[in-house]
């Protein structure tokens, strides 16, 4: 399962508040034991032997994947408790791109982004 949530406050206004912001969020998600991925360090990691839970940032958007849903309750009390948030709940739409879960899988798709574009543009002819 795939969860978005977007925070409700934010440090936008100051100069240092983007590094500031990133380092609050770093600290508290790594007192849950999550670690940085290596190749993004938006991304964040946690295995135990219940799975694998994946947290991703973006500006004030964070993406909470997991085969523990329990783990995953967890994680969103944890940072409930430091940053004032609101529950998305299921992924459908992120960054442009449209998710679909099916029980095949999870199904990507940048229909909409490609056709606002296009309308932008007026090329809908």
């Amino acid at each position: 399962m795939v969860m978005c949530v977007r925070l409700r406050h934010s440090l936008y206004g100051l100069k240092q508040a983007p590094r500031a912001w990133f380092e609050r969020f770093t600290s508290v998600v790594t007192t849950t034991r999550f670690v940085a991925s290596q190749h993004d360090p938006a991304l964040f990691v946690h295995t135990s032997p219940r799975g694998r839970t994946l947290i991703l940032l973006y500006v004030d958007d964070i993406l909470i994947t997991s085969d523990d849903l329990e783990y995953i309750a967890f994680v969103k009390a944890r940072l409930s408790e430091r940053f004032h948030m609101s529950d998305l709940g299921s992924l459908s739409y992120f960054l442009g791109i449209e998710v679909s879960s099916t029980p095949d899988g999870y199904y990507l798709s940048q229909r909409k982004y490609i056709q606002d574009i296009l309308d932008r543009a007026g090329l809908t002819d």
